[in-house]
């Protein structure tokens, strides 16, 4: 799962199936029977009080796609330009955006809640995040190309 197109796709579908598997299971875990009873909906009965369509297009295009862009800005910022440190980078900002986005797929699920305030925050807070580590990465990766810069007292 490098840093190469066909791993910006791998992840792109790893990260769709994961957060739509997220969202059902929050969707199940706050079914009706959380609040009207001991147990949950059984598993026979619980599609039919979920948009299958929403959860299986929501979650791909409007928080997937913001990854997907992301993969694809850092790889045309580093180049092959890889140390560990634009790594780091890279990786906590998936990671940091990924629990944003989840954490709002699950407050939007609850039924008491204003499901569309908490998913805007998947479309509003974890950009952020993404657009702070690309610019961490980019300046990582820019800086290589910088002239090195003489030590004083030397004569150049």
């Amino acid at each position: 799962m490098g840093m190469t197109r066909r791993g910006t796709w791998l992840r792109y579908g790893l990260l769709s199936a994961l957060l739509i598997g997220v969202h059902s299971g929050a969707l199940w875990f706050f079914s009706e029977g959380v609040y009207h009873g001991g147990a949950n909906v059984p598993l026979r009965r619980f599609p039919q009080d979920v948009d299958v369509f929403f959860v299986l297009t929501f979650t791909p295009t409007f928080i997937g796609l913001k990854f997907l862009w992301y993969d694809a800005a850092v790889r045309s910022f580093t180049k092959g330009f890889r140390p560990p440190a634009v790594m780091v980078v890279f990786i906590a900002g998936y990671v940091v955006a990924l629990a944003i986005d989840v954490a709002c797929l699950i407050a939007g699920s609850k039924p008491i809640a204003d499901s569309g305030f908490a998913i805007f925050g998947s479309i509003l807070q974890s950009p952020l995040v993404l657009i702070l580590a690309g610019a961490i990465v980019a300046g990582l990766a820019l800086q290589k190309d910088f002239p090195p810069h003489p030590e004083p007292g030397t004569s150049s």
